[in-house]
């Protein structure tokens, strides 16, 4: 849990402030914020103390008093991490939305899932395995894409268990890449379930008609009936959420974790509305949902983009991957390596941006080390 190689004081200002930054400074009982004065006795994590926490998350349910104890900080210091995670829509300062990149770092998101009647339980649920394969936005089982199949374009209108398809094999592989999950372990899986697909402007998506599994991964995202009685659901929030995702899908910065986390939300809002009677907010999120669920068709239009910016972006995007490798680099290291004539016309933002699309689609991967993105090209098997 500690690097305890090293001494904190013998570091430059500099370095010392970094680690403070990073989360990774506290004193006996408190996380730092800023340079200790004098030089009391300090424990230097060995990774910020938000990672620490999602660890531990991952491994079992625990109040915000254990939490603390465990790493002897404040519960404000804790609560302040989980909070960070669990709000909805993007942070009013850093414009990032963290429980975004929850699920595109963790594939999971930190609920709420029992009480002693007087303290929260806390667990980071990760996205069951029958999801990942077979419902990747999550939206069947937390919006009930079923109910919407008929307006989106079919590939495939029942395709019986045990038989397979090169429809199939294709949507194995990119699930396969995005999951970093052995394609044929997805294909074997997939296919043992009596199926149909959907284009959408996402990829082709499977569904089943048994119902049951998708309620069952509902059942494990729902959070625990006293969570919805503290819950803050008004329509200004279903308004934020709402415009939010459909202004990632105007800037063309929308994937699979983005329909994962606004399906969260979304579900979570009906949960609420379920335990709250109020029909009117029943109403506008099913508004929400029917909007969300058409911008999931092929031909919805987004952006309006010229055929010169396409072209642009699509020259970009090549040879951005020409220069990824297994090797994990920033946006400005990508841009320093890119063609010198490429680089003319290009801002490091463009640069970012393709990464963001690429990431989101599952044909690259992204890592946050110390709040600093960095992508690769992950060497996962090739399948024939």
């Amino acid at each position: 849990m500690y690097a305890d190689d090293v001494d904190f004081y013998s570091l430059s200002e500099t370095k010392q402030r970094r680690l403070v930054h990073n989360k990774r400074v506290a004193t006996t009982d408190q996380l730092l914020n800023e340079l200790p004065k004098g030089k009391p006795a300090v424990r230097i994590f060995e990774r910020s103390l938000d990672q620490l926490v999602l660890d531990k998350l991952e491994q079992g349910q625990y109040t915000i008093e254990e939490l603390a104890n465990h790493f002897s900080v404040q519960p404000a210091d804790v609560r302040r991490i989980l909070h960070k995670y669990r709000r909805r829509g993007s942070d009013d300062f850093t414009n990032e939305n963290f429980k975004l990149n929850l699920l595109e770092e963790r594939h999971g998101v930190i609920r709420g899932v029992d009480s002693d009647g007087r303290s929260l339980y806390y667990t980071l649920q990760t996205i069951p395995f029958f999801a990942r394969v077979v419902d990747p936005t999550l939206m069947f089982s937390l919006l009930g894409l079923d109910e919407y199949v008929n307006t989106l374009p079919h590939i495939a209108e029942h395709i019986p268990g045990g038989k397979v398809t090169e429809l199939d094999e294709d949507y194995a592989f990119v699930i396969g890449e995005y999951w970093n999950i052995d394609p044929e372990e997805v294909f074997e899986y997939l296919t043992e379930f009596d199926r149909a697909y959907i284009d959408t402007s996402l990829l082709p998506l499977p569904y089943i008609e048994d119902d049951e599994h998708y309620e069952r991964v509902s059942r494990r995202f729902r959070q625990f009936e006293g969570v919805y009685r503290m819950f803050r659901g008004t329509s200004d929030h279903i308004q934020e959420v709402g415009e939010e995702f459909i202004g990632r899908i105007e800037q063309n910065q929308v994937g699979i974790a983005t329909y994962q986390v606004m399906s969260i939300d979304f579900a979570d809002f009906e949960w609420y509305v379920d335990q709250s009677g109020d029909n009117v907010l029943h109403n506008e999120i099913g508004d929400w949902i029917d909007q969300i669920a058409r911008s999931l068709h092929p031909d919805e239009p987004t952006t309006d983009i010229d055929d010169s910016t396409e072209d642009t972006e699509i020259n970009l995007r090549d040879e951005i991957q020409l220069i990824l490798s297994e090797k994990r680099r920033t946006p400005a290291e990508i841009y320093e390596e890119l063609p010198r004539d490429i680089q003319l016309g290009t801002d490091q933002s463009e640069v970012k941006a393709v990464l963001e699309r690429l990431a989101n689609t599952g044909v690259i991967s992204k890592k946050n080390e110390e709040s600093v993105f960095q992508y690769f090209q992950r060497q996962g098997k090739t399948w024939e």
